[in-house]
């Protein structure tokens, strides 16, 4: 009998997307896969049908869980899952889980040591297997974004380019002069850009309003199901590493990440069609190393407009 698998991931957005093959590949052999993580990242994995169920990791009830004392109503809950799979850094809290459960805990570090190249994806993809969760480590072209989920009543328009000039850090954001320069580019080859933002960026979707033609299209996302559909809606996506890029190559659209300080080598997103811009630098990405940037930060400054459209373009054409 097929297994019921509960993932525990506390992560941000691009932590737990950057995952999303590997849930792929375990709900090949298991009957159900649920979640605790974030509830607006639980919204989208049970909408994109990587997960059955989710439960909020906000809620006080599994809040207790990362504190020294669990509630421990939380049994009934965890109870009807074979097998657990714990993504973090804390040998306290899979011994808490432990405690309360008689159930095999597989506990598996978020990401890599910082002083590795190994990609976040490859790495979860070898403990898996190692651990007998998945057949091999093969990642495929069908492992992205499920037509099944895709609005059957707003079909891709190949012409709209969303841009997401943030990130979930300002030392990896190339400069919006940047930004708007390749607005404009693609503005004059007859494309439709339209400007993203996220939850917490309503100060950024206000300056692109005044630096850009009246009647451009700014989306402020507040709901991840709402950012997934309308990402799978358009030709194309230019950003920096964050988040909302690593959800824009999973929904399979052309998308251009521009990376600086963060190594593409550990966090290039995946999807059927995506390519990462970063300079040849003396230097080696310092972002999950060092608290500050180079004063040059020649990792964003080196990658020009015309190079990101150029990119696009050559994506787009396939």
């Amino acid at each position: 009998m097929q297994k019921k698998l509960l993932i525990i991931h506390q992560g941000a957005l691009g932590d737990i997307v950057s995952i999303f093959t590997a849930i792929i590949r375990l709900k090949e052999k298991l009957r159900q896969i649920d979640i605790i993580c974030k509830k607006s990242i639980g919204e989208l994995t049970s909408f994109l049908k990587l997960t059955d169920k989710y439960h909020p990791a906000e809620s006080a009830l599994f809040s207790s869980l990362f504190s020294y004392e669990a509630d421990h109503r939380i049994v009934d809950i965890l109870r009807p899952y074979d097998e657990i799979i714990l993504f973090s850094f804390s040998e306290e809290l899979e011994i808490t889980i432990a405690r309360l459960l008689n159930k095999k805990i597989y506990r598996f570090n978020p990401r890599p040591d910082a002083s590795s190249e190994i990609h976040v994806l490859n790495n979860v993809m070898g403990y898996l297997f190692q651990n007998g969760l998945i057949s091999d480590t093969k990642l495929t072209a069908t492992d992205y974004f499920p037509e099944s989920v895709r609005p059957a009543n707003n079909p891709c328009d190949r012409l709209k380019i969303f841009i997401h000039p943030g990130s979930g850090s300002l030392r990896k954001n190339w400069k919006l002069h940047n930004f708007i320069k390749v607005f404009e580019k693609i503005r004059s080859l007859g494309m439709n850009p339209e400007i993203i933002t996220g939850p917490a960026e309503e100060n950024l979707a206000g300056i692109m309003a005044e630096s850009l033609p009246a009647g451009t299209k700014i989306h402020n996302m507040q709901n991840l199901l709402d950012l997934a559909k309308l990402l799978s809606q358009a030709g194309g996506f230019i950003g920096n590493d964050s988040g909302i890029s690593h959800l824009a190559a999973f929904t399979g659209i052309p998308t251009v990440v521009i990376f600086g300080p963060s190594s593409p080598k550990r966090w290039a997103p995946f999807g059927r069609s995506v390519e990462v811009l970063r300079p040849a630098t003396d230097c080696t990405p310092c972002f999950e190393t060092e608290k500050s940037n180079c004063t040059e930060t020649k990792c964003l400054e080196l990658t020009t407009p015309d190079m990101v459209v150029e990119t696009l373009l050559r994506i787009h054409r396939k």
